[in-house]
């Protein structure tokens, strides 16, 4: 009678824990490339999105019927509650054209020692697309058909100071901060948005005040 071989219940036991072992050690390493992939992903969306708008912003085209638009940008609100949503708008004027000193202030709807021109982003109008025209005027449009409008990593981004909206001025791209409250910020710093990683170094998307520059740091 041929003596049967076969492994002993402390051998499969060992092989086991080292398959265990490896398929840990594969899951951390795919799950970190993930990461890493999505964090890359939603700083380069990001960062193409803001040069996106403010070339839009010196190159936006009116339709016959549309009033002057005193700008467009974007909405951070999402970021700034978790959700990792941004959104695009056109903020419009109640003027049909370029020359009323509330469009030709120094800040858009802007003029010095006019504290009725001073006002803020005005009420948000979500939706579709619309035009600017006199039964919308002074209020922001929701503006289709540019960027990505979602973050991946939406719990681990965060936004610098109460800063909410980032507006480029028609024609000249010029950029400009306002807060919460739709308010511009006096000399305000620049805009920073910060991503984090689980693991390895986080970074910053910076937004120069008035230029629009951008620039990706590593944060400390």
């Amino acid at each position: 009678m041929k003596n049967l071989k076969a492994y002993t219940l402390m051998e499969m036991l060992v092989v086991m824990s080292i398959m265990i072992i490896l398929l840990a050690l594969g899951f951390n390493a795919y799950s970190s490339f993930t990461e890493t992939t999505k964090f890359n992903q939603d700083i380069a969306n990001l960062q193409s999105d803001i040069l996106i708008l403010q070339r839009a912003s010196m190159l936006l085209e009116r339709k016959p019927s549309e009033y002057w638009v005193y700008g467009v940008g974007i909405d951070f609100g999402g970021i700034a509650e978790g959700t990792g949503e941004y959104t695009f708008f056109k903020w419009c004027s109640k003027f049909e054209d370029f020359g009323d000193s509330w469009t030709k202030g120094e800040y858009p709807r802007y003029v010095e020692g006019d504290s009725e021109a001073n006002g803020d982003l005005g009420s948000y109008a979500g939706g579709t697309i619309s035009q600017c025209d006199v039964d919308t005027g002074n209020k922001l449009l929701s503006l289709g058909g540019y960027g990505n409008h979602h973050l991946n990593l939406k719990e681990r981004v965060s936004i610098s100071s109460d800063i909410r909206f980032l507006l480029f001025e028609s024609v000249s791209g010029r950029a400009f901060l306002y807060d919460v409250n739709g308010e511009r910020i006096a000399n305000p710093n620049n805009l920073e948005i910060i991503f984090n990683k689980n693991y390895g170094q986080s970074k910053t998307l910076t937004v120069k005040n008035l230029t629009g520059r951008t620039k990706i740091t590593d944060t400390l």
